[in-house]
């Protein structure tokens, strides 16, 4: 059995920020630290060293979720250009032993210790106790991983379901698409459920309806939205439908009869906008496979200390989740 070296340094790394938090023991809660941006210092090493070197006692080990893709001990970024070699980074902040995961690996493991409090459900569903639960959501990309239960442990799978295609499915969706997608070389789940993509959407309704384009970012659009703003109100409310939509497709590729979560931080603030109705008619409307559809859960996970409840939980015991495997674990 694999156990790490107190305090740990459990990480969350984006494509935007990063936030690190400290846990002193198995049975403690995560400490937070800091909140910087990616990118902030050239590698991070340096990033990281820049906080560590503040505390009074350093971290002994280090569990890392970085958004992107792993190739063993190695990571990058999908959306920054930081690059994470396990073995050297722990050299460099003297760390006796570390792991890296994807960031929804994390939000995976956070689905075992998540309380009720910390979720809104939005479709009730049938779930199954012991079924494959999936989360997935928008930020500044967009990630997916799914939690399988095997017996008594969990596998954690991590995916690259952002960079799948995806096209207009009704009159509606076809209508704002060419506004919606231009410019993009390729379509994916990723350009259009992302930071980016809520902005591509207000100016896909703007242009459609014959109103002037504001320069806003995807928290400009919530803002506005909220406030009744008739553009970003509308392009908020393309935005659930067209998430509801990949939700279900999702679902039913990984048959998520233990529940959907959405995570990441953009979801939250959009709840007061979800038309309950819509999201769950699109999320379960899946001919011809409404029955099993209609099984599925759909929760939002509104907890935004989630990842590092995830990773907190993989330091505790990495066998839980089928972490233990000596191939993806460094040490110093």
């Amino acid at each position: 059995m694999v156990g790490f070296s107190y305090p740990v340094l459990v990480a969350d790394i984006g494509g935007t920020n990063c936030r690190l938090s400290l846990v002193e023991h198995a049975s403690a809660g995560h400490q937070p630290l800091a909140r910087i941006a990616t990118g902030s210092q050239a590698t991070p090493e340096a990033a990281l060293e820049a906080v560590l070197t503040t505390l009074a006692q350093r971290p002994r080990s280090a569990v890392l979720a970085v958004a992107g893709p792993l190739e063993g001990r190695n990571a990058q970024l999908t959306n920054a250009n930081w690059h994470f070699d396990g073995p050297q980074l722990g050299r460099a902040l003297g760390l006796e032993q570390g792991l890296l995961v994807n960031d929804f690996e994390a939000q995976a493991a956070a689905l075992a210790v998540l309380a009720e409090t910390d979720l809104t459900t939005l479709v009730t569903g049938e779930p199954e106790a012991g079924g494959t639960r999936l989360v997935l959501g928008p930020g500044t990309g967009f990630g997916a991983a799914a939690l399988v239960r095997r017996g008594t442990r969990g596998v954690l799978v991590p995916t690259e379901c952002g960079h799948i295609g995806i096209g207009p499915e009704d009159a509606a969706e076809e209508k704002i698409w060419p506004a919606l997608t231009a410019g993009l070389p390729r379509v994916t789940v990723e350009g259009l459920l992302s930071g980016d993509g809520l902005v591509r959407f207000h100016r896909a309704v703007a242009s459609e309806s014959g109103m002037l384009e504001a320069d806003v970012s995807a928290a400009d659009v919530t803002t506005l939205a909220l406030d009744g703003d008739p553009a970003a109100l509308m392009a908020v409310v393309c935005f659930w439908r067209l998430l509801a939509r990949v939700a279900g497709d999702l679902a039913l590729a990984f048959k998520a009869t233990g529940g959907v979560y959405i995570g990441g931080g953009i979801v939250p603030r959009l709840l007061p906008l979800a038309d309950r109705a819509t999201i769950h008619a699109v999320f379960c409307g899946k001919p011809p496979m409404e029955d099993l559809a209609a099984r599925f859960a759909l929760h939002v996970v509104t907890a935004r200390d989630s990842a590092e409840q995830g990773l907190a939980a993989i330091a505790a015991a990495p066998e839980r989740f089928g972490l233990d495997d000596p191939a993806r674990l460094w040490f110093a």
